[in-house]
């Protein structure tokens, strides 16, 4: 694989590393935000699922956008978002104000979390696709773990020149310095080749193919797109409903939604919510940072499992793993025993699990299980739903653990992992090493009669 196709996938993925940062800098900041604007429980989870919400329009328009217009420009459109949403939720002077800035910087995410998979799987060689697809969740962990640095460097008083009253403000808008990094850098990487193809721009998609592949692979590659794409009549929306996708659409929609429902980002966006309840461990914001560098480190670990073990075998492995996890932070929750390791040890294992499966196969196999002529809309379909699970799972977690109580709300968790076992050994096909132009072939769907 050439260094090339390795830097622009890297540009790329560095939309995730916003969609990560923007939505875990909240964590940071959500007991100030309480104070001066004086919120209640569902006023503060509207505070912290408006970027989710804001996700679901993006994700949604996003890949029939970029199916018209093309990824790159999509690419750029989002990171003028993302600068938009930064500054503005640091000068917010209301709580409206907060919540406007909040769901543009969650169309930005939303956005983003459909683009970059998508330009990703179609730059990357078959043999490395899933690699290469895993930096954006690299890209995801890696702005998590540094929106929780930021947030703990500001928080700690390290920057003199900035009051205490402002530290929220500082830790929200610190998201501008990648954002104009990421825009500057997208103006030097090429459009999708497989998208100017369908433009019937194939001199321009073989010279970029041919930075990817040799000179006789890239002819190659341009001529089998050719022909998959030639095969086909133009893209329409009703296409992703007709029987030849509706199961895939279907798979690729609750895959991407019930991602959310493990619970991952209940620990992420509330962490001092729940760091607060432990008795142990030092500061809740350094708490906070390690579940950033456990993410990291097990995300790494992952590479080079995606494309040996294969994406089926990491799913059920980290579903069972988080689950039996959930089971004990319910029941230590339950039992009273927060004065040990072993509710942070449960976390760390937790995240552990969620980083090696869930984490690092979502965004590889929701933009690999379509074929070109539905790619785009399909996978803003897929991703639409898991930021509809997203935003449900955000708004209603507070109001869980403040009515229900931490026991109870960690057991329905569990309960939801231990059921993904099922889903993912029945419905889901693997797709390691299988060239985009032939996982059709692998669900077993006749194209429609004509």
């Amino acid at each position: 694989m050439k260094n090339y196709t390795i830097l622009i996938s890297i540009v790329a993925a560095l939309g995730g590393l916003l969609f990560g940062f923007d939505t875990a800098v909240i964590a940071g900041t959500i007991h100030d935000i309480k104070q001066v604007f004086h919120l209640n429980d569902a006023a503060l989870g509207l505070v912290v699922a408006a970027a989710s919400i804001g996700c679901i329009p993006g994700a949604l328009f996003a890949g029939r956008l970029a199916d018209s217009f093309g990824r790159k420009k999509l690419m750029i459109v989002t990171a003028l978002l993302y600068i938009i949403a930064a500054v503005g939720s640091g000068i917010a002077g209301s709580y409206v104000q907060l919540v406007a800035y909040r769901l543009i910087g969650g169309l930005a995410i939303g956005m983003a979390s459909t683009l970059a998979p998508i330009y990703i799987s179609e730059v990357a060689p078959a043999a490395f696709r899933g690699r290469l697809g895993m930096l954006q969740q690299l890209a995801i962990v890696t702005g998590i773990l540094l929106s929780f640095i930021s947030n703990y460097l500001i928080g700690s008083g390290i920057f003199s020149a900035i009051s205490p009253e402002h530290y929220w403000r500082f830790m929200l808008a610190a998201a501008v310095v990648p954002s104009v990094i990421f825009f500057v850098l997208l103006l030097f990487v090429p459009e999708s080749p497989r998208w100017l193809i369908t433009r019937n721009r194939e001199k321009e998609s073989e010279h970029i193919f041919s930075k990817i592949y040799s000179s006789e692979q890239a002819v190659a590659e341009v001529t089998a797109v050719k022909k998959d794409i030639s095969s086909e009549s133009k893209p329409r929306l009703s296409d992703v409903f007709t029987p030849r996708f509706r199961r895939v659409v279907i798979i690729g929609l609750v895959f991407a939604s019930v991602a959310q429902l493990t619970g991952i980002n209940i620990i992420f966006y509330y962490a001092p919510l729940i760091f607060e309840k432990v008795k142990i461990g030092g500061s809740v914001l350094f708490q906070t940072i390690l579940t950033g560098v456990v993410n990291l480190i097990f995300t790494i670990v992952a590479f080079p499992l995606i494309d040996k073990v294969g994406r089926k075998k990491l799913l059920i492995v980290g579903s069972w793993v988080m689950g039996l996890c959930m089971f004990l932070l319910a029941a230590l929750f339950y039992f009273n025993k927060l004065d040990n390791y072993f509710v942070l040890g449960s976390i760390f294992v937790y995240i552990g699990g969620f980083a090696c499966s869930w984490g690092v196969v979502l965004w590889v196999y929701v933009a690999e299980i379509f074929p070109n002529k539905i790619r785009g809309t399909a996978t803003s379909i897929a991703v639409f739903g898991n930021w509809v699970a997203n935003s449900i799972v955000s708004l209603t977690f507070p109001l869980m653990l403040s009515g229900l109580g931490a026991p109870i709300t960690f057991f329905m968790y569990a309960l939801i992992n231990f059921s993904m076992i099922f889903f993912v050994t029945r419905y889901l096909f693997e797709t390691k090493g299988v060239p985009l132009e032939k996982i059709e072939a692998l669900y077993n769907i006749t194209p429609e009669k004509k």
